[in-house]
């Protein structure tokens, strides 16, 4: 049943991990968040659902390139992240000068596995067939994954589901700014919306509305391991 308890596999991860190095870390702050001691991301930007990644434990398949170019460390196919958050839950301007620091680990998937065996190829020179790659697809699956219950009882598989929803860890916090303030955001983009509909539909409407804010910033993320 040791495959059936995430929550038992991460805890015994982060207790035999305790002293080394986290993949990479991540500081929240209230207007902004870091990636190590990289450039200011906002809570908006497309590079922001690496935080959703984080909050569901799992690794970020858009980012695999920049770990493999970093090398981010890797445990046991896993990797740990540092969160130091430096929002005070009492004042969402406010910022603490000791964060609260917490390590979650983030797990595999499949389409992790897709990007890992295309990594690999490219270090191979991008010389393998389909039949390579399904050989080390189902090599590493054989590596990685749990013993299979084939057992044909459906009391043990309802005790095995059972574990398995209990086991599962639970859903932290979302890292993003607070819903209040996100909902703000989305009614004056939603007014802003109406407003470009209700022009356009006007016969006098020769030329587009331009929004409040109508630059569309670009960022940047330089992502340093130490």
């Amino acid at each position: 049943m040791a495959g059936y308890n995430p929550s038992r596999f991460e805890q015994e991860l982060l207790a035999a991990h305790e002293q080394s190095p986290s993949s990479f870390t991540v500081k929240l702050y209230p207007e902004h968040w870091h990636i190590n001691s990289g450039s200011k991301c906002l809570y908006n930007s497309p590079i922001a659902s690496l935080l959703d990644d984080i909050r569901d434990h799992r690794i970020p398949v858009d980012f695999m390139d920049l770990f493999e170019a970093a090398k981010a460390p890797f445990y046991d196919g896993c990797m740990i992240v540092e969160l130091q958050d430096y929002r005070s839950a009492k004042n969402r301007r406010e910022v603490l000068t000791t964060p609260e620091t917490t390590r979650v680990v983030l797990r595999p998937n499949a389409e992790t596995l897709w990007a890992d065996i295309r990594l690999l190829n490219q270090k191979a020179g991008n010389t393998w067939s389909d039949h390579d790659a399904l050989e080390i697809e189902a090599r590493l699956l054989l590596t990685t994954s749990s013993p299979l219950c084939l057992e044909p009882d459906v009391h043990l598989t309802r005790v095995a589901n059972h574990i398995l929803r209990d086991a599962s860890p639970q859903a932290p916090l979302p890292l993003k700014r607070k819903v209040s303030v996100m909902n703000e955001e989305d009614e004056e983009s939603e007014r802003a919306r109406r407003l470009k509909i209700i022009q356009f539909m006007n016969p006098r409407y020769t030329k587009p509305v331009v929004p409040k804010y109508s630059h569309s910033p670009t960022f940047y993320v330089t992502v340093l391991i130490a």
